[in-house]
Order: C-alpha cells, then structure tokens, then sequence
C-alpha cells in the first residue's frame, strides 16, 4: 500500500521535470506566491475582519519578515494563521529563489539567448536543406552538405543528440519533426529542400506530406527501409525515395562486377583531398550558354572541366553529349573538375549573352 501510494509522486516529479522549463517553473513559482498573498488577505479579512489594504500589508510584512508591529492584536486563531502562512511564504519563496538561482547560475540563462540566437539564424536563412533525423543516413548527408558548404539545418528529435550537435555548432532544433510548428520554425516553407531520414517510415512519410502542404516547390528525398513504402512516400509528395535495401544490394553487386568503378566513384564524391569533383550548373534564361553548342563554347579549352552531361527537361539524361548538341535555358550540365575550373565555368554560366 505505502508503495502503490508512492508512485503519484513519481509520475509527478517525472513530469513536471519534463515538461516544464526552467522559466516557466519561475513563473508558477511567481504564481504561488501571488496565491499566498491572496490566500493570505483573505484569512486574515475572514479571521480578524480587517479592511483588504490592512489584510494585504500584514500578508505582505508576515512574509517578508521584516519585523514591523502587527497592525492590530491578533486573536489565537489570527496567530495560527500567521504561523502557517509564514511556513508558505517560506517553502514558495525559497522554492522560487532556488529556481532562479539555477536559472542563472546552472546556465539555463545562457541556454535561453542561445536558442533565441539559433531562431534568428534560421530567420535568416533562404534556399536552405532541412535534414530531418540524424541518424546514420542524416549524419552523413549532413557531412556532405557540410564539405559542400549548403547550409542545413537539423531537427533531431534525440535532445542529447541535439545537444551534442549544437555545442559541434550544427544548426539544430530538439523536437519532433512530424509536428507543424517544428517544421515550420525551421523554415519549411524558404528552404530549398528537405531530407526525411527518420527511422520509422509511417513518419518520413507523415513528414514528406506535411512539408510538401508548407512548401509545394520543395525538393524532398525521402529514406524508405521498406520497399513497400516507396509508393506511399511518391504519393505523399517525394520528389526522390532512396530505398536502403536496393541501394545496398546495388552497390554490393557493383563491387563485385566493377570494383575500380565503384573506387573511383566514392573517391569523386567523397574525398576531400581529392582535386577532381562532380557537380550541377543550371542555365538560366539569357545565360551566355544558351544557344550556343558545346563545341563552340570551349568548355573544356577555356576552363579545363569536362562535361560529362546533360540533363533537359522532359528528356533522359543526355550522356557523353556531341561537340554539336546546343544548351537550352533550363538545361543542367553535369561537370567534372577541379574546385577553380568548375567555378570558372559556373562565373562563364552566369554571364548574360551579349
């Protein structure tokens, strides 16, 4: 019996440790005390019939213990009654003052400019990814959009994880990306794109649907460990799904068949020491590239990079395309080069057309 009446004190604690912050556990503590005085006017108004000002002065002194004369004689009751009310007046206001003690000295304060400034930095940014879930596959697409200098921004649900992330300096926010305001205090709706890699795929799916209603324009890849969910994360609004198990067993096979390939292939995308790298240019409308013919251009004369191909809406992917094939706005160039060469033929790319 003693036990079974323990445990509503437990569940108690456990959630008011969890679900409170420390400032709004500062604020219910300004609460109790504001009742206190209340409780504390009217007992006295009740027992010794005194005026409400009178009443709310000796609340006030009783609790402050400041030592001024009462302001009348109190009756035996009235006495009682001040004894209890300074055991209250004491529990609430050390129980406050232990609060904002760690409020400051604990570093919650810090905590809180913190966040506040981590929400301003999120304001700012515009075309962003948003990596929702930073598990195996988050953690290495962040890397990746991080060597590539894209700004992310990450929603982990895991607030030690998120913790961790934040003092590594990741623009991260502790919550649950299956709910609006997370998303959106994400920026959803300017990002550029979003990345659901959550564990669970009824999740990634509720995610992509629930992005896709933010942002119509938004690019999503979304993680599917069940090949049956692909369909579903399609209809849900990805643009892309990348199935776990079929890229697995893709690769497995390409190391087996093509080994050197498949070598060289991660070395491109993936080592940072290595000069040479693959990369996208959009062509834009009025581009100097528009019209203009691969072979005419000198692509590979003026800059070095190699155009491995090209992409036309509408169109498969144009592979190894002839010195002849004319750029359209709205075409995508497939590169390969060194850092200085593709940027060369991206600042060549956004020339106007004379």
């Amino acid at each position: 019996m003693q036990r079974f009446l323990k445990r509503p004190l437990r569940f108690g604690l456990s959630w008011w440790s969890n679900h409170l912050t420390p400032f709004k556990r500062i604020l219910v503590a300004g609460g109790l005390f504001f009742l206190v005085l209340v409780v504390g006017s009217a007992g006295y108004m009740l027992i010794e019939g005194w005026a409400p000002l009178e009443s709310l002065y000796m609340t006030v002194i009783t609790l402050s213990t400041v030592g001024f004369q009462e302001v009348r004689p109190l009756s035996g009751a009235g006495r009682l009654f001040t004894s209890a009310l300074i055991i209250m007046g004491i529990g609430t206001v050390g129980y406050g003052f232990g609060h904002i003690a760690a409020f400051f000295v604990e570093g919650e304060l810090r905590n809180v400019f913190r966040i506040r400034r981590m929400e301003k930095i999120i304001g700012s940014l515009r075309n962003h990814i948003i990596i929702c879930g930073y598990g195996v596959e988050g953690r290495h697409a962040g890397e990746e959009l991080q060597r590539s200098g894209v700004p992310f921004v990450v929603i982990e649900k895991d607030t030690e994880l998120a913790e961790k992330l934040r003092e590594e300096g990741r623009i991260v926010i502790p919550g649950d990306a299956t709910h609006d305001d997370v998303l959106s205090s994400a920026g959803v709706a300017v990002a550029k794109g979003l990345i659901a890699a959550l564990s669970d795929d009824a999740e990634n799916v509720f995610v992509t649907l629930t992005a896709r209603g933010f942002n119509p324009d938004l690019m999503i890849v979304a993680r599917a460990s069940d090949e049956k969910s692909v369909a579903k994360l399609f209809r849900a609004g990805a643009s892309k799904v990348i199935s776990s198990a079929e890229i697995g067993g893709r690769r497995m096979a390409s190391m087996l068949l093509r080994p050197q390939v498949v070598n060289f292939l991660d070395v491109i995308m993936s080592d940072p020491e290595l000069a040479l790298r693959l990369e996208e240019i959009d062509i834009e409308q009025g581009s100097a590239l528009v019209g203009r013919s691969i072979r005419d251009l000198e692509i590979r004369g003026r800059t070095g990079a190699m155009v491995i191909a090209y992409h036309r809406e509408g169109q498969p992917i144009h592979v190894n395309p002839p010195p002849d094939s004319v750029l359209q706005a709205g075409d995508v160039l497939i590169v390969m080069g060194t850092d200085s060469q593709v940027a060369q033929l991206c600042r060549i790319a956004s020339e106007s057309a004379r």
